[in-house]
Protein backbone atom coordinates (compact mmCIF):
# COMPACT_ATOMS: atom_id res chain seq x y z
CA UNK A 1 0.00 0.00 0.00
CA UNK A 2 2.77 2.65 -1.32
CA UNK A 3 1.67 6.11 -0.05
CA UNK A 4 2.82 9.79 -0.25
CA UNK A 5 2.79 9.60 3.77
CA UNK A 6 6.05 10.91 5.33
CA UNK A 7 8.27 7.60 6.68
CA UNK A 8 10.64 7.89 8.97
CA UNK A 9 13.42 5.64 10.77
CA UNK A 10 12.68 5.01 14.01
CA UNK A 11 15.33 6.94 15.99
CA UNK A 12 14.36 10.04 14.00
CA UNK A 13 10.98 9.80 14.60
CA UNK A 14 10.66 10.21 18.19
CA UNK A 15 12.61 13.72 17.32
CA UNK A 16 10.13 14.90 14.35
CA UNK A 17 8.44 17.92 15.59
CA UNK A 18 4.98 18.43 13.73
CA UNK A 19 5.81 22.09 12.74
CA UNK A 20 3.49 22.61 9.93
CA UNK A 21 0.60 24.63 9.68
CA UNK A 22 -1.64 22.27 11.46
CA UNK A 23 -0.06 23.54 14.73
CA UNK A 24 1.34 21.72 17.67
CA UNK A 25 -1.15 20.24 19.20
CA UNK A 26 -2.98 18.73 15.99
CA UNK A 27 -0.87 15.03 16.90
CA UNK A 28 -2.14 14.89 20.01
CA UNK A 29 -6.02 15.54 19.36
CA UNK A 30 -5.66 13.03 16.20
CA UNK A 31 -4.39 10.24 18.26
CA UNK A 32 -7.48 11.00 20.67
CA UNK A 33 -9.72 10.98 17.89
CA UNK A 34 -8.23 7.78 16.18
CA UNK A 35 -9.04 6.39 19.69
CA UNK A 36 -12.85 7.46 19.82
CA UNK A 37 -13.76 6.67 16.06
CA UNK A 38 -12.14 3.46 16.52
CA UNK A 39 -14.78 1.83 18.77
CA UNK A 40 -18.30 2.85 17.36
CA UNK A 41 -20.81 0.69 18.83
CA UNK A 42 -22.70 -1.84 16.72
CA UNK A 43 -26.55 0.85 17.86
CA UNK A 44 -24.57 3.33 16.44
CA UNK A 45 -23.30 1.86 12.99
CA UNK A 46 -26.82 0.81 12.77
CA UNK A 47 -28.55 4.53 13.24
CA UNK A 48 -25.93 5.52 10.87
CA UNK A 49 -27.32 3.13 7.93
CA UNK A 50 -30.61 4.19 8.62
CA UNK A 51 -29.72 7.52 8.36
CA UNK A 52 -27.50 6.87 5.54
CA UNK A 53 -30.84 5.15 3.75
CA UNK A 54 -33.04 8.06 4.93
CA UNK A 55 -30.98 10.99 3.16
CA UNK A 56 -30.75 9.25 0.26
CA UNK A 57 -34.10 8.30 -0.71
CA UNK A 58 -35.53 5.67 -3.77
CA UNK A 59 -33.12 5.04 -6.20
CA UNK A 60 -35.47 2.75 -8.51
CA UNK A 61 -32.26 2.31 -11.03
CA UNK A 62 -29.70 1.10 -8.32
CA UNK A 63 -27.51 -1.96 -8.88
CA UNK A 64 -27.21 -3.21 -5.69
CA UNK A 65 -29.25 -2.20 -2.30
CA UNK A 66 -27.72 -2.61 1.25
CA UNK A 67 -29.77 -4.84 3.17
CA UNK A 68 -27.86 -6.15 5.81
CA UNK A 69 -30.21 -5.07 9.20
CA UNK A 70 -33.39 -6.11 7.06
CA UNK A 71 -30.90 -9.86 7.07
CA UNK A 72 -30.70 -9.34 10.93
CA UNK A 73 -26.80 -9.14 10.54
CA UNK A 74 -24.96 -6.97 12.98
CA UNK A 75 -21.20 -6.87 12.45
CA UNK A 76 -18.68 -4.36 13.33
CA UNK A 77 -14.97 -4.72 13.05
CA UNK A 78 -12.49 -4.18 15.76
CA UNK A 79 -9.32 -3.61 14.10
CA UNK A 80 -8.04 -2.64 17.08
CA UNK A 81 -6.80 0.84 16.26
CA UNK A 82 -5.73 2.48 19.74
CA UNK A 83 -3.70 4.94 18.29
CA UNK A 84 -0.25 3.38 17.57
CA UNK A 85 -0.47 3.25 14.10
CA UNK A 86 0.55 -0.55 13.62
CA UNK A 87 0.44 -1.66 10.39
CA UNK A 88 -1.51 -4.47 10.98
CA UNK A 89 -4.52 -2.53 11.76
CA UNK A 90 -5.41 -1.74 8.61
CA UNK A 91 -5.35 -5.16 6.96
CA UNK A 92 -8.44 -6.68 7.27
CA UNK A 93 -10.74 -8.24 8.09
CA UNK A 94 -11.67 -11.08 5.42
CA UNK A 95 -14.97 -12.80 4.78
CA UNK A 96 -16.70 -16.17 3.10
CA UNK A 97 -19.36 -17.29 1.54
CA UNK A 98 -20.18 -21.25 1.74
CA UNK A 99 -22.84 -23.14 2.29
CA UNK A 100 -21.57 -25.26 5.37
CA UNK A 101 -24.57 -26.85 6.52
CA UNK A 102 -25.69 -28.22 2.79
CA UNK A 103 -29.47 -26.57 3.38
CA UNK A 104 -29.19 -25.14 -0.56
CA UNK A 105 -28.01 -21.79 -0.02
CA UNK A 106 -25.38 -19.54 0.98
CA UNK A 107 -23.98 -18.56 4.78
CA UNK A 108 -22.01 -16.12 5.48
CA UNK A 109 -18.18 -16.54 7.37
CA UNK A 110 -16.65 -13.24 9.21
CA UNK A 111 -13.00 -13.03 9.89
CA UNK A 112 -12.76 -11.21 13.59
CA UNK A 113 -10.30 -8.86 15.12
CA UNK A 114 -9.86 -6.91 18.67
CA UNK A 115 -7.05 -6.17 20.46
CA UNK A 116 -3.58 -6.75 18.34
CA UNK A 117 -1.49 -7.60 21.25
CA UNK A 118 -3.72 -9.22 23.28
CA UNK A 119 -3.81 -6.17 25.18
CA UNK A 120 -7.51 -5.64 25.35
CA UNK A 121 -10.45 -7.24 24.06
CA UNK A 122 -10.53 -9.71 21.78
CA UNK A 123 -13.28 -10.34 18.86
CA UNK A 124 -13.95 -13.40 17.83
CA UNK A 125 -15.33 -15.05 14.41
CA UNK A 126 -18.96 -14.95 13.01
CA UNK A 127 -20.87 -17.71 10.99
CA UNK A 128 -23.94 -15.96 9.97
CA UNK A 129 -26.32 -19.12 9.21
CA UNK A 130 -28.60 -18.71 6.11
CA UNK A 131 -31.94 -18.77 7.42
CA UNK A 132 -34.34 -18.00 4.16
CA UNK A 133 -35.54 -14.70 5.29
CA UNK A 134 -32.82 -13.13 7.83
CA UNK A 135 -29.83 -14.59 8.98
CA UNK A 136 -28.40 -16.37 12.48
CA UNK A 137 -25.18 -16.15 14.28
CA UNK A 138 -24.13 -19.05 15.07
CA UNK A 139 -20.41 -19.51 15.26
CA UNK A 140 -19.86 -19.79 19.04
CA UNK A 141 -22.70 -23.21 18.90
CA UNK A 142 -20.66 -24.79 16.43
CA UNK A 143 -17.63 -24.02 17.01
CA UNK A 144 -16.43 -21.67 14.32
CA UNK A 145 -16.26 -18.59 16.58
CA UNK A 146 -12.09 -18.72 16.52
CA UNK A 147 -10.71 -15.82 18.60
CA UNK A 148 -8.13 -12.94 17.41
CA UNK A 149 -6.96 -11.48 14.98
CA UNK A 150 -7.65 -12.92 11.48
CA UNK A 151 -7.42 -11.56 7.98
CA UNK A 152 -7.99 -14.21 4.86
CA UNK A 153 -11.07 -16.60 4.87
CA UNK A 154 -9.96 -20.02 2.11
CA UNK A 155 -13.14 -22.31 1.68
CA UNK A 156 -12.48 -25.95 0.01
CA UNK A 157 -13.38 -29.83 0.82
CA UNK A 158 -9.87 -30.80 2.02
CA UNK A 159 -11.08 -34.62 3.02
CA UNK A 160 -13.59 -35.24 0.39
CA UNK A 161 -16.38 -35.46 2.69
CA UNK A 162 -18.67 -33.09 0.91
CA UNK A 163 -17.92 -30.75 3.68
CA UNK A 164 -16.80 -27.10 3.58
CA UNK A 165 -13.74 -26.58 5.67
CA UNK A 166 -12.61 -23.17 6.14
CA UNK A 167 -8.66 -21.60 6.91
CA UNK A 168 -8.15 -18.40 8.62
CA UNK A 169 -5.21 -16.77 8.07
CA UNK A 170 -3.87 -14.37 10.75
CA UNK A 171 -1.27 -12.21 12.40
CA UNK A 172 0.44 -14.80 14.55
CA UNK A 173 -0.96 -18.63 14.18
CA UNK A 174 -3.55 -19.75 11.15
CA UNK A 175 -6.15 -22.00 11.90
CA UNK A 176 -7.94 -24.36 10.02
CA UNK A 177 -11.39 -25.71 10.84
CA UNK A 178 -12.67 -28.97 9.60
CA UNK A 179 -16.31 -29.40 9.08
CA UNK A 180 -17.57 -32.23 10.31
CA UNK A 181 -21.25 -32.10 9.06
CA UNK A 182 -22.17 -28.62 9.85
CA UNK A 183 -20.13 -28.89 13.28
CA UNK A 184 -16.37 -27.32 13.62
CA UNK A 185 -13.33 -28.70 15.14
CA UNK A 186 -10.02 -27.12 14.80
CA UNK A 187 -7.62 -29.68 13.47
CA UNK A 188 -4.85 -27.45 12.86
CA UNK A 189 -2.28 -28.81 15.11
CA UNK A 190 -2.95 -32.44 13.25
CA UNK A 191 -2.50 -30.94 10.18
CA UNK A 192 0.32 -29.42 10.58
CA UNK A 193 -0.73 -25.92 9.56
CA UNK A 194 -0.95 -23.27 11.79
CA UNK A 195 1.68 -20.85 10.11
CA UNK A 196 3.27 -17.67 12.90
CA UNK A 197 3.61 -15.17 10.13
CA UNK A 198 1.38 -11.92 9.07
CA UNK A 199 -0.91 -13.96 7.20
CA UNK A 200 -3.39 -12.80 3.97
CA UNK A 201 -5.01 -14.51 1.16
CA UNK A 202 -5.11 -18.42 1.21
CA UNK A 203 -5.96 -20.14 -1.57
CA UNK A 204 -6.85 -24.15 -1.67
CA UNK A 205 -6.34 -25.87 -5.15
CA UNK A 206 -4.99 -28.97 -6.42
CA UNK A 207 -1.36 -28.64 -8.20
CA UNK A 208 -0.37 -32.02 -8.81
CA UNK A 209 -3.69 -33.38 -9.38
CA UNK A 210 -4.12 -36.00 -6.82
CA UNK A 211 -8.01 -35.15 -6.34
CA UNK A 212 -6.57 -33.60 -3.03
CA UNK A 213 -6.82 -29.88 -2.31
CA UNK A 214 -3.28 -27.83 -1.49
CA UNK A 215 -2.85 -24.97 0.36
CA UNK A 216 -1.02 -21.55 -0.67
CA UNK A 217 -0.79 -19.02 1.94
CA UNK A 218 0.22 -15.48 1.08
CA UNK A 219 2.23 -13.31 3.78
CA UNK A 220 2.74 -9.27 4.18
CA UNK A 221 5.67 -8.88 6.27
CA UNK A 222 7.94 -9.89 9.24
CA UNK A 223 6.28 -7.72 11.28
CA UNK A 224 6.87 -7.38 15.28
CA UNK A 225 5.58 -4.40 17.54
CA UNK A 226 9.71 -3.98 17.55
CA UNK A 227 10.47 -3.62 14.24
CA UNK A 228 7.13 -0.82 13.90
CA UNK A 229 8.12 3.01 13.56
CA UNK A 230 6.28 5.98 13.06
CA UNK A 231 5.40 8.05 10.21
CA UNK A 232 3.49 11.28 9.73
CA UNK A 233 1.36 12.85 6.65
CA UNK A 234 2.07 16.60 7.20
CA UNK A 235 2.95 16.35 10.22
CA UNK A 236 -0.02 13.79 11.68
CA UNK A 237 0.76 9.82 12.60
CA UNK A 238 -0.33 7.58 10.12
CA UNK A 239 0.38 4.45 8.77
CA UNK A 240 3.52 3.33 7.03
CA UNK A 241 4.40 2.30 3.75
CA UNK A 242 5.13 -1.34 3.91
CA UNK A 243 8.22 -0.60 1.91
CA UNK A 244 9.69 1.20 4.67
CA UNK A 245 9.93 -2.00 6.85
CA UNK A 246 12.71 -3.95 4.16
CA UNK A 247 10.31 -6.52 5.89
CA UNK A 248 8.81 -8.97 3.00
CA UNK A 249 7.41 -11.62 3.79
CA UNK A 250 8.34 -15.31 2.14
CA UNK A 251 4.46 -17.01 1.01
CA UNK A 252 3.87 -20.65 2.08
CA UNK A 253 2.99 -23.53 0.47
CA UNK A 254 1.33 -27.27 1.63
CA UNK A 255 0.80 -30.29 0.28
CA UNK A 256 -2.17 -32.38 0.92
CA UNK A 257 -1.48 -35.61 2.45
CA UNK A 258 -4.68 -37.43 2.40
CA UNK A 259 -4.89 -38.58 5.98
CA UNK A 260 -5.82 -34.86 7.49
CA UNK A 261 -2.34 -33.93 7.32
CA UNK A 262 -0.62 -30.97 5.13
CA UNK A 263 3.26 -30.90 4.10
CA UNK A 264 5.05 -27.54 3.96
CA UNK A 265 7.23 -27.93 0.70
CA UNK A 266 7.82 -24.15 0.35
CA UNK A 267 11.33 -25.64 0.26
CA UNK A 268 11.24 -28.24 -2.17
CA UNK A 269 8.55 -27.13 -4.24
CA UNK A 270 10.75 -23.67 -5.44
CA UNK A 271 8.59 -21.39 -3.60
CA UNK A 272 11.41 -20.28 -0.58
CA UNK A 273 13.31 -17.66 -1.04
CA UNK A 274 11.00 -15.48 -3.16
CA UNK A 275 9.69 -12.78 -0.94
CA UNK A 276 6.95 -10.38 -1.04
CA UNK A 277 4.38 -8.35 0.66
CA UNK A 278 1.69 -10.63 -0.20
CA UNK A 279 -1.64 -9.40 -0.16
CA UNK A 280 -3.96 -11.35 -3.47
CA UNK A 281 -3.72 -14.86 -4.88
CA UNK A 282 -5.59 -16.56 -7.25
CA UNK A 283 -5.05 -20.04 -8.69
CA UNK A 284 -5.43 -20.68 -12.55
CA UNK A 285 -4.21 -22.15 -15.42
CA UNK A 286 -2.55 -19.13 -17.07
CA UNK A 287 -0.39 -20.76 -19.59
CA UNK A 288 -2.69 -23.49 -20.93
CA UNK A 289 -0.54 -26.26 -20.31
CA UNK A 290 -3.53 -28.33 -18.41
CA UNK A 291 -1.61 -27.31 -14.72
CA UNK A 292 -2.71 -25.01 -12.66
CA UNK A 293 -0.88 -22.11 -11.63
CA UNK A 294 -0.47 -19.39 -9.03
CA UNK A 295 -0.62 -15.37 -9.43
CA UNK A 296 0.19 -13.74 -6.33
CA UNK A 297 -0.59 -9.69 -5.97
CA UNK A 298 2.04 -8.05 -4.04
CA UNK A 299 2.29 -4.67 -2.53
CA UNK A 300 4.77 -2.52 -3.51
CA UNK A 301 7.04 -5.29 -4.67
CA UNK A 302 6.85 -7.38 -8.34
CA UNK A 303 4.12 -9.64 -8.42
CA UNK A 304 4.80 -13.07 -9.02
CA UNK A 305 3.02 -16.20 -11.38
CA UNK A 306 4.28 -19.18 -9.55
CA UNK A 307 4.54 -21.82 -13.30
CA UNK A 308 3.36 -25.23 -12.59
CA UNK A 309 6.04 -27.21 -13.53
CA UNK A 310 4.15 -30.43 -13.24
CA UNK A 311 6.61 -32.24 -11.06
CA UNK A 312 5.80 -30.85 -7.98
CA UNK A 313 7.91 -27.84 -8.72
CA UNK A 314 6.93 -24.18 -9.62
CA UNK A 315 9.11 -21.37 -11.30
CA UNK A 316 8.23 -17.91 -11.17
CA UNK A 317 7.77 -16.86 -14.99
CA UNK A 318 6.12 -13.44 -13.80
CA UNK A 319 8.72 -11.33 -15.56
CA UNK A 320 8.98 -13.43 -18.76
CA UNK A 321 4.98 -13.22 -18.73
CA UNK A 322 4.96 -9.71 -18.67
CA UNK A 323 2.76 -9.97 -15.47
CA UNK A 324 5.17 -9.01 -12.91
CA UNK A 325 4.85 -5.43 -12.81
CA UNK A 326 2.67 -2.59 -14.89
CA UNK A 327 3.52 -1.51 -18.50
CA UNK A 328 5.36 1.51 -17.21
CA UNK A 329 7.67 -0.93 -15.58
CA UNK A 330 6.29 -0.08 -12.05
CA UNK A 331 5.40 -2.67 -9.38
CA UNK A 332 2.11 -1.86 -8.79
CA UNK A 333 0.41 -1.85 -4.60
CA UNK A 334 -1.83 -5.39 -5.93
CA UNK A 335 -4.18 -6.18 -3.25
CA UNK A 336 -7.23 -7.84 -4.96
CA UNK A 337 -7.43 -9.61 -7.98
CA UNK A 338 -10.54 -10.89 -10.76
CA UNK A 339 -9.09 -13.46 -12.58
CA UNK A 340 -12.03 -13.95 -15.82
CA UNK A 341 -11.72 -14.65 -19.06
CA UNK A 342 -13.24 -11.20 -19.99
CA UNK A 343 -12.48 -11.68 -24.09
CA UNK A 344 -13.86 -15.23 -24.36
CA UNK A 345 -10.85 -16.68 -26.31
CA UNK A 346 -10.52 -19.43 -23.36
CA UNK A 347 -7.70 -17.80 -21.06
CA UNK A 348 -7.86 -15.96 -17.71
CA UNK A 349 -7.17 -12.44 -18.15
CA UNK A 350 -6.28 -10.68 -14.78
CA UNK A 351 -7.99 -7.24 -13.19
CA UNK A 352 -5.82 -6.27 -9.81
CA UNK A 353 -6.98 -3.27 -7.80
CA UNK A 354 -4.47 -0.47 -6.79
CA UNK A 355 -3.46 2.50 -4.51
CA UNK A 356 -5.03 5.87 -4.79
CA UNK A 357 -3.11 7.61 -7.37
CA UNK A 358 -2.22 4.66 -9.56
CA UNK A 359 -5.13 2.55 -11.61
CA UNK A 360 -6.12 -0.80 -11.39
CA UNK A 361 -4.58 -3.20 -13.55
CA UNK A 362 -5.70 -5.27 -16.29
CA UNK A 363 -3.51 -8.03 -17.95
CA UNK A 364 -4.75 -9.95 -20.86
CA UNK A 365 -3.59 -13.24 -21.45
CA UNK A 366 -2.20 -13.31 -24.67
CA UNK A 367 -1.50 -17.38 -24.24
CA UNK A 368 2.49 -17.20 -22.67
CA UNK A 369 2.57 -13.88 -22.01
CA UNK A 370 0.51 -10.73 -20.73
CA UNK A 371 -0.42 -7.19 -22.32
CA UNK A 372 -1.09 -4.57 -19.53
CA UNK A 373 -4.64 -3.29 -21.28
CA UNK A 374 -5.33 -0.91 -18.60
CA UNK A 375 -5.57 2.22 -20.67
CA UNK A 376 -7.57 0.65 -23.27
CA UNK A 377 -10.15 -0.54 -20.51
CA UNK A 378 -10.88 3.04 -19.49
CA UNK A 379 -9.80 2.21 -15.91
CA UNK A 380 -7.52 5.47 -15.84
CA UNK A 381 -10.36 7.56 -15.83
CA UNK A 382 -11.94 6.23 -12.55
CA UNK A 383 -9.84 4.25 -10.75
CA UNK A 384 -6.76 6.81 -9.87
CA UNK A 385 -8.82 8.39 -7.10
CA UNK A 386 -9.50 6.11 -4.86
CA UNK A 387 -7.80 2.98 -2.85
CA UNK A 388 -9.14 -0.72 -4.20
CA UNK A 389 -9.07 -3.61 -2.50
CA UNK A 390 -11.90 -6.41 -2.87
CA UNK A 391 -13.01 -6.84 -6.41
CA UNK A 392 -15.17 -9.13 -8.32
CA UNK A 393 -16.02 -9.24 -12.25
CA UNK A 394 -19.35 -10.93 -13.13
CA UNK A 395 -22.75 -10.49 -14.78
CA UNK A 396 -24.53 -8.31 -12.43
CA UNK A 397 -27.96 -7.65 -14.65
CA UNK A 398 -27.00 -10.95 -16.50
CA UNK A 399 -27.17 -9.70 -19.92
CA UNK A 400 -23.80 -11.70 -20.99
CA UNK A 401 -21.36 -9.02 -20.40
CA UNK A 402 -19.40 -8.96 -17.46
CA UNK A 403 -19.15 -5.88 -14.87
CA UNK A 404 -16.83 -5.13 -12.35
CA UNK A 405 -17.22 -4.04 -8.35
CA UNK A 406 -14.19 -2.61 -6.15
CA UNK A 407 -14.38 -2.00 -2.56
CA UNK A 408 -12.54 0.88 -1.72
CA UNK A 409 -11.02 1.95 2.02
CA UNK A 410 -7.88 4.20 2.07
CA UNK A 411 -4.93 3.24 4.13
CA UNK A 412 -3.06 6.48 4.53
CA UNK A 413 -3.76 10.20 5.10
CA UNK A 414 -4.17 12.66 2.47
CA UNK A 415 -3.43 16.55 3.07
CA UNK A 416 -6.88 17.62 2.03
CA UNK A 417 -8.88 14.90 4.38
CA UNK A 418 -6.97 14.93 7.21
CA UNK A 419 -9.66 17.04 8.95
CA UNK A 420 -12.25 15.12 7.77
CA UNK A 421 -14.15 12.48 10.62
CA UNK A 422 -13.53 8.81 8.64
CA UNK A 423 -10.57 10.21 6.65
CA UNK A 424 -9.90 6.92 5.55
CA UNK A 425 -13.86 6.23 4.04
CA UNK A 426 -14.34 6.01 0.49
CA UNK A 427 -16.68 5.03 -1.71
CA UNK A 428 -16.75 1.94 -3.60
CA UNK A 429 -17.68 1.84 -7.14
CA UNK A 430 -19.15 -0.46 -10.06
CA UNK A 431 -18.42 -0.47 -13.87
CA UNK A 432 -19.95 -1.74 -16.58
CA UNK A 433 -18.22 -3.51 -19.83
CA UNK A 434 -19.26 -1.19 -23.03
CA UNK A 435 -17.52 -1.03 -25.99
CA UNK A 436 -14.75 -3.07 -25.06
CA UNK A 437 -14.40 -0.31 -21.80
CA UNK A 438 -15.57 -0.06 -18.37
CA UNK A 439 -17.78 2.90 -17.66
CA UNK A 440 -18.27 4.04 -13.64
CA UNK A 441 -22.01 3.56 -12.86
CA UNK A 442 -22.67 6.75 -10.25
CA UNK A 443 -25.37 5.63 -7.73
CA UNK A 444 -25.38 1.97 -8.19
CA UNK A 445 -25.62 1.18 -4.64
CA UNK A 446 -28.61 2.05 -2.52
CA UNK A 447 -27.51 2.69 1.13
CA UNK A 448 -24.27 2.65 0.36
CA UNK A 449 -22.00 4.32 2.96
CA UNK A 450 -18.23 5.46 2.63
CA UNK A 451 -16.17 3.36 4.85
CA UNK A 452 -12.76 1.61 4.55
CA UNK A 453 -13.25 -1.19 2.47
CA UNK A 454 -11.47 -4.41 2.57
CA UNK A 455 -13.00 -7.96 1.56
CA UNK A 456 -15.63 -8.34 -1.41
CA UNK A 457 -17.56 -11.93 -1.78
CA UNK A 458 -19.75 -12.89 -4.33
CA UNK A 459 -22.37 -15.13 -4.73
CA UNK A 460 -26.33 -15.90 -5.40
CA UNK A 461 -27.85 -15.27 -1.65
CA UNK A 462 -31.06 -15.20 -2.28
CA UNK A 463 -31.46 -18.00 -4.86
CA UNK A 464 -32.74 -15.69 -7.64
CA UNK A 465 -30.14 -16.28 -10.13
CA UNK A 466 -28.05 -13.15 -9.98
CA UNK A 467 -25.36 -12.52 -7.74
CA UNK A 468 -25.18 -10.34 -4.79
CA UNK A 469 -22.28 -8.87 -2.44
CA UNK A 470 -20.94 -9.21 1.27
CA UNK A 471 -18.27 -6.44 2.00
CA UNK A 472 -16.00 -6.12 5.00
CA UNK A 473 -14.76 -2.33 6.04
CA UNK A 474 -11.92 -1.99 8.62
CA UNK A 475 -12.69 -1.03 11.55
CA UNK A 476 -16.60 -1.10 10.45
CA UNK A 477 -19.50 -3.08 9.34
CA UNK A 478 -20.19 -6.11 7.46
CA UNK A 479 -22.28 -5.49 4.51
CA UNK A 480 -24.83 -7.35 2.48
CA UNK A 481 -25.29 -5.95 -1.05
CA UNK A 482 -28.60 -7.44 -2.53
CA UNK A 483 -28.05 -7.08 -6.62
CA UNK A 484 -31.31 -5.94 -7.69
CA UNK A 485 -31.51 -6.87 -11.25
CA UNK A 486 -34.72 -5.97 -12.71
CA UNK A 487 -33.69 -6.84 -16.48
CA UNK A 488 -35.72 -9.74 -17.87
CA UNK A 489 -32.52 -12.09 -18.68
CA UNK A 490 -31.93 -15.69 -18.27
CA UNK A 491 -29.21 -17.15 -16.41
CA UNK A 492 -27.71 -20.60 -15.68
CA UNK A 493 -25.85 -21.42 -12.50
CA UNK A 494 -23.42 -24.62 -12.42
CA UNK A 495 -22.54 -26.20 -9.67
CA UNK A 496 -19.74 -28.84 -10.57
CA UNK A 497 -18.73 -32.02 -7.84
CA UNK A 498 -16.10 -33.65 -6.61
CA UNK A 499 -16.41 -37.51 -6.28
CA UNK A 500 -16.97 -36.98 -2.81
CA UNK A 501 -19.87 -34.20 -3.32
CA UNK A 502 -17.55 -30.88 -2.26
CA UNK A 503 -17.33 -27.95 -4.75
CA UNK A 504 -14.65 -29.32 -7.70
CA UNK A 505 -12.30 -26.47 -7.58
CA UNK A 506 -10.36 -25.90 -10.46
CA UNK A 507 -13.30 -27.45 -12.80
CA UNK A 508 -13.88 -25.46 -16.29
CA UNK A 509 -17.37 -24.95 -17.38
CA UNK A 510 -18.03 -23.84 -21.02
CA UNK A 511 -21.86 -22.85 -21.87
CA UNK A 512 -22.04 -22.15 -25.67
CA UNK A 513 -25.29 -20.25 -26.49
CA UNK A 514 -25.46 -19.99 -30.48
CA UNK A 515 -22.28 -18.81 -31.42
CA UNK A 516 -21.42 -16.93 -28.15
CA UNK A 517 -19.41 -19.41 -26.36
CA UNK A 518 -18.64 -18.21 -22.37
CA UNK A 519 -16.02 -20.02 -20.13
CA UNK A 520 -15.58 -20.01 -15.92
CA UNK A 521 -13.41 -21.69 -13.82
CA UNK A 522 -15.06 -23.13 -10.81
CA UNK A 523 -13.24 -21.49 -8.07
CA UNK A 524 -13.69 -20.00 -4.63
CA UNK A 525 -10.87 -17.77 -3.88
CA UNK A 526 -9.82 -14.31 -5.97
CA UNK A 527 -10.90 -10.82 -4.41
CA UNK A 528 -9.03 -10.05 -1.24
CA UNK A 529 -8.95 -12.22 1.78
CA UNK A 530 -12.05 -13.76 0.48
CA UNK A 531 -13.95 -16.97 -0.74
CA UNK A 532 -16.84 -16.79 -2.97
CA UNK A 533 -19.66 -18.96 -4.48
CA UNK A 534 -18.03 -21.77 -5.80
CA UNK A 535 -20.52 -22.41 -8.80
CA UNK A 536 -20.05 -20.55 -12.08
CA UNK A 537 -22.23 -18.17 -13.21
CA UNK A 538 -23.36 -17.08 -16.67
CA UNK A 539 -25.50 -14.32 -17.47
CA UNK A 540 -27.32 -15.40 -20.94
CA UNK A 541 -29.33 -12.52 -21.88
CA UNK A 542 -32.66 -13.24 -24.28
CA UNK A 543 -31.62 -16.98 -24.43
CA UNK A 544 -34.21 -19.17 -24.17
CA UNK A 545 -32.14 -22.17 -23.72
CA UNK A 546 -28.50 -23.04 -23.50
CA UNK A 547 -27.00 -25.30 -26.88
CA UNK A 548 -24.52 -27.17 -25.07
CA UNK A 549 -22.95 -27.09 -21.82
CA UNK A 550 -19.23 -28.68 -21.54
CA UNK A 551 -17.06 -29.88 -17.72
CA UNK A 552 -13.74 -30.58 -18.03
CA UNK A 553 -12.33 -31.61 -14.09
CA UNK A 554 -8.70 -31.21 -12.70
CA UNK A 555 -8.23 -35.19 -12.94
CA UNK A 556 -9.00 -34.62 -16.79
CA UNK A 557 -12.91 -36.17 -16.62
CA UNK A 558 -15.06 -34.89 -18.96
CA UNK A 559 -18.74 -34.31 -19.74
CA UNK A 560 -20.91 -32.33 -22.33
CA UNK A 561 -25.23 -31.86 -22.10
CA UNK A 562 -27.04 -30.06 -24.67
CA UNK A 563 -30.20 -28.51 -25.18
CA UNK A 564 -30.60 -27.36 -21.55
CA UNK A 565 -33.51 -25.69 -19.96
CA UNK A 566 -32.41 -21.37 -18.56
CA UNK A 567 -32.97 -20.02 -15.00
CA UNK A 568 -31.74 -23.37 -13.10
CA UNK A 569 -29.00 -24.16 -10.69
CA UNK A 570 -27.89 -27.39 -12.46
CA UNK A 571 -26.18 -29.77 -10.17
CA UNK A 572 -23.40 -31.53 -12.28
CA UNK A 573 -21.45 -34.83 -10.22
CA UNK A 574 -18.66 -36.49 -11.00
CA UNK A 575 -19.34 -39.81 -13.00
Amino acid sequence: MTSPADSVAPGIAQRVLPVLVWGSLLPGLWLAYHKATAQRTPAQVAEDFRATLESQGAQGDAAFRDITLELGILSVHDNGARGDFYIPEEIGPGVGLFDFDQDGDLDIFAAGGGALLDDGPTQHAQLWRNDGATFSEVAGELGADVPGYSYGVACGDIDGDGDIDVYISRLGPDVLLRNDGGRFVDVTTRAGLGQTGFGTSAVFFDYDGDGLLDLYVANYLDWTPESDHACFMSGVPDYCDPTSYDAAAQDRLYHNLGDGRFEDVTSSSGIEGHRGNGLGVCAADFDADGLTDLYVANDATPAMLWRNLGDGTFADAALEMGCAYNGHGVAISGMGIACEDLDADGLPDLFVTNIHGQSHLFLRNRGGHFVDDTMRLGLAGWSTRWTGFGTAIFDQDNDGQLDVYVTNGGVNLTPERIHEAEPYAEPDQFARLEGGRFVEQVGAVLGAKNGAGRALAAGDLDGDGDLDLVLTNNGGELQVLRNECSADNSWLMVDVRTPGGGPALGATVEVRVGEQVSRRTIRSHSSYLSSSDPRAHFGLGDASSVDELRIRWPDGSERSLQDLAVNQVLVIDHD
